[in-house]
């Protein structure tokens, strides 16, 4: 055999790729449950922002003048959402996230995710 270990390497790259694309992979996301609560005067913004994670919103809320709000965000938006609540309820609101499910990316993202790795979507 005149083939080096680059080439085998190279190969099974290709080979795994090809098998992806045939095999019609999907790239998942963890989705998390968050339900923030704030004082109804943020409530706007606060939604807000979880739309512009792309934030699913589930619910709405309140107790006397305490907005609760409930959504499906995905993981990879929610890092700096501590930071950034904090300053939109000027320190007032809070927030809880737990693991809820995974989804599929949307292809937009994929793209930009893999041309950011130099690789092709599926």
């Amino acid at each position: 055999v005149d083939s080096n270990e680059n080439a085998f390497k190279m190969a099974a790259i290709f080979a795994m790729k090809d098998a992806f694309r045939k095999a019609g992979s999907i790239l998942l996301e963890p989705i998390m449950d968050v339900e923030v609560t704030t004082p109804e005067e943020n409530q706007g913004d606060i939604m807000g922002d979880l739309n512009r994670r792309r934030g699913q919103i589930q619910e709405m809320g309140s107790k006397g003048n305490v907005a609760i709000v409930k959504s499906k965000v995905p993981l990879a938006e929610m890092f700096g959402y501590s930071t950034d609540v904090r300053t939109i309820s000027s320190g007032r609101a809070s927030f809880v996230m737990t693991p809820s499910s995974f989804e599929p990316v949307p292809q937009a993202i994929v793209e930009a995710i893999c041309k950011e790795r130099g690789t092709v979507a599926a």
